[in-house]
């Protein structure tokens, strides 16, 4: 009776101790998933808000390599189809245009030293000008050509990369000419709920000179980064954090440890209760 007694004890002991087992595998998982809101909300309130006036006065620079459309119209139609090649069914060969059959995708790539060659006109320096800076030197050159000309300008390959632990990566051709990194991101999904968020990097390019930005999307500093207005071509990469890198190594060991410690702790409960 003492013996039976006993084994009975330590099968109830053994049986009471998988449960404390299970209990302490879920709760540490849980707490171990759980995220701190300091590491997750974004543009948290730091020691005083502040506004950036600056943030306005952003305005898109022209780049090598960009490719335009440039449309110029005015008080004659036919004075101002020769200055609308590319858009008027009539072909040439212009140094640093780029020319095709379909109207959507005719442009002016400019071209390694900066330049466009103009119809008429010639070679007009377009690299590192603003869209209204481009404007204002076409209306200038065209005034003894046209009467009342108006420009209009369009970036047609204005595009930027989001890469990494985000819902929806890849390549996104922006139609506005202007997006924050914020807006990129959103485009592109989101964060996932495993990514760092205060580690965002932004990769630029500028005169062959590549940049790199760190950026903290938890602190309001970000609307101060001159990574917070992208250009066309910056690669924004977002970092899993450390326990997605974990799970995404030892995923294949952990999913056959769970199995088998399942399986085990199923046997046993199912021994001990009869």
């Amino acid at each position: 009776m003492y013996m039976y007694s006993s084994k009975k004890l330590s099968l109830r002991s053994m049986k009471s101790l998988l449960y404390i087992g299970v209990i302490l595998i879920l709760a540490g998982t849980i707490f171990s998933s759980c995220a701190n809101r300091k590491n997750m909300v974004y543009f948290q309130k730091g020691e005083m808000d502040s506004v950036v006036e600056s943030a306005e006065l952003y305005e898109m620079k022209f780049r090598k390599g960009d490719f335009l459309h440039i449309q110029v119209s005015g008080a004659t139609p036919e004075a101002v189809a020769i200055f609308n090649p590319l858009t008027e069914g009539v072909r040439g060969n212009y140094t640093g245009a780029y020319v095709h059959d379909n109207p959507q995708t005719a442009g002016y790539i400019v071209d390694n030293e900066g330049f466009i060659s103009f119809p008429i006109l010639g070679k007009i320096q377009i690299a590192g000008k603003t869209k209204l800076e481009v404007e204002r030197i076409l209306l200038k050159e065209l005034e003894g050509h046209i009467d009342m000309p108006v420009i209009n300008i369009r970036l047609r390959n204005f595009k930027v990369s989001v890469l990494g632990d985000v819902s929806n990566p890849g390549t996104f051709t922006i139609a506005s000419e202007r997006i924050t990194l914020p807006e990129a991101l959103g485009i592109a999904g989101d964060l996932n709920i495993t990514a760092r968020r205060k580690n965002v990097l932004v990769i630029r390019e500028t005169n062959g000179v590549k940049q790199q930005f760190r950026i903290d999307l938890t602190k309001n500093e970000i609307f101060n980064s001159p990574a917070y207005y992208l250009q066309q071509n910056d690669v924004v990469y977002v970092e899993p954090n450390q326990a997605k890198m974990n799970t995404s190594k030892y995923s294949p060991f952990y999913s056959v440890l769970i199995s088998v410690s399942s399986l085990i702790i199923t046997t046993v409960v199912l021994i001990t209760s009869n």
